[in-house]
């Protein structure tokens, strides 16, 4: 009776502290600048630790030795930030701008246009998603979200995407000399981009209009990513006037497919910037994997990408859904101790951007968790591998796996359903010698589907069992023979 007690006060008093825990990581409260509505739409640490943040209305405040500063203001609803020594780099609306502190006492003296070279208009959603840098050095990578598709009669805009001036719904270069370059096509409204440890350049597309499903985008130079009213600024597309009269069969040879595709509603709505796990193990044991907030649901997703001829397609996870978790997560930055930093935000009907609520984190433990670690496709099936190892005494029976595979149609409907959903009873099931691996055989493997697997029955050695036990691999590329 009295562990039990104890057991009580303490989730009691921890519930008050903001403070919720499972035994690998805990979600905490991190303190924002007092009295703003702290709506975070850009996150980045200085080389000296100083923590930069944006704000959707207009400012960049600093925090160096637990103490913020206001480091900017009047911005225009920047969207992302980089930060560097003395120095601050946003995406605002009509620009990309310089904040620089030229006697170093903690305030931008000095805003400096990089490029103005972006195109704008009065209309609710022309963001100016960013920002990170590229693999040469002083080059520069952002996102130009879609239009809101204004009525005839004149009445508030809809959802659906629209490009009426250059180059809206593209990812773009500003080159070192303050150039603006057009990069890839086609997104509709990718909130953030985000740079792997490779250099490569990804972003996650949100569900709507010829976005069957929010999803994930390797952005390479010229690129189609699939929403053609970007096209209208190709100068080398037949369609020019309206592109989305093109024939579908074009645009589909056209599109690169997304990497990988996120069940609308079971992982994610509205899909912030990703990013990669640097920390060296601080943060567990996802070395090198993505992670990815969304702005609807309180939920951290976790994403293990692998290439199958040149192409890259993998899995994704959910990392974290419990409580203490809020939504409206739209930037993430990992500390130098290995913290995941949580940046909020939300707009109208959203409601997510609440006073004082802008910031949390997400601490690892040192508890290893049980989870899937990442899934590879092998010819004929897939291979499983898990965190730690599993208990190989318990029988694989293929019968209780719940496997299913589906497809996302595309087309110009907002959002779609799975659409020829097909349950399947893998061929067979093995432990690997290894001892934290398992071999799922899976007949008549086809391209460009999902497959979802649910996993509740695999152990550990200790009898745990997994963290998250479902996951789903988008299919793009078959291992050849």
């Amino acid at each position: 009776m009295k562990k039990i007690t104890l057991l009580f006060i303490l989730t009691i008093a921890c519930s008050q502290l903001g403070v919720f825990a499972d035994s690998s990581y805990s979600v905490q409260p991190y303190p924002t600048p007092p009295g703003i509505v702290c709506e975070v739409t850009g996150v980045d640490y200085s080389e000296d630790g100083t923590l930069y943040i944006c704000t959707r209305r207009g400012d960049v405040w600093a925090q160096k030795n637990g103490d913020w500063k206001r480091f900017a203001y009047g911005l225009h609803e920047p969207m992302g930030l980089l930060a560097g020594p003395s120095f601050a780099i946003v995406s605002q609306r009509p620009e990309l701008t310089r904040l620089v502190d030229e006697d170093e006492d903690g305030t931008a003296d000095r805003y400096e246009t990089i490029c103005d070279q972006i195109a704008m208009e009065a209309n609710f959603h022309q963001y100016n998603y960013g920002l990170v840098k590229g693999k040469i050095a002083g080059n520069l990578y952002g996102i130009l979200s879609c239009s809101g598709l204004s009525k005839p009669d004149g009445s508030p805009a809809s959802a659906n995407g629209f490009s009426p001036i250059p180059y809206r719904m593209w990812s773009y270069q500003i080159t070192p000399s303050g150039e603006f370059r057009p990069w890839s096509s086609g997104l509709r409204t990718a909130n953030g981009i985000g740079k792997s440890p490779q250099g490569e350049l990804f972003a996650a597309d949100n569900q709507g209009d010829w976005v069957a499903t929010s999803m994930l985008h390797h952005l390479e130079e010229g690129d189609f990513h699939g929403h053609p009213a970007a096209l209208r600024w190709d100068q080398d597309f037949p369609y020019p006037k309206d592109p989305e009269s093109a024939p579908i069969g074009l645009l589909e040879k056209m599109r690169k497919p997304p990497a990988v595709h996120f069940p609308h509603g079971e992982l994610a709505n509205s899909p912030g910037s990703p990013v990669w796990d640097t920390t060296d193990g601080k943060f567990g044991p996802f070395a090198g994997q993505m992670f990815i907030g969304d702005i609807v649901h309180p939920r951290i997703m976790r994403v293990a990408l692998e290439k199958v001829n040149g192409q890259y397609q993998g899995a994704c996870f959910s990392f974290y859904h419990a409580e203490g978790l809020k939504a409206g997560i739209c930037r993430l930055a990992f500390s130098s101790a290995g913290e995941l930093i949580i940046g909020r935000a939300g707009e109208g009907n959203w409601g997510r951007g609440l006073p004082g609520s802008g910031l949390q984190k997400i601490a690892y433990s040192g508890t290893p968790p049980f989870e899937i670690h990442r899934i590879e496709l092998q010819s004929g099936g897939f291979l499983f591998h898990f965190t730690q190892p599993i208990n190989q005494s318990i029988k694989l029976d293929p019968e209780k796996f719940g496997v299913q595979s589906y497809h996302y149609p595309y087309g110009p409907n907002y959002g779609s359903p799975k659409t020829d959903i097909r349950r399947i009873i893998p061929a067979n099931i093995e432990h690997t010698a290894n001892g934290n691996a398992i071999r799922m055989i899976v007949p008549n493997l086809q391209k460009r589907k999902v497959y979802q697997f649910n996993l509740p029955q695999i152990q550990d050695v200790a009898g745990g069992t997994l963290r998250n036990s479902i996951a789903f691999y988008t299919l793009n590329e078959l291992v050849k023979n």
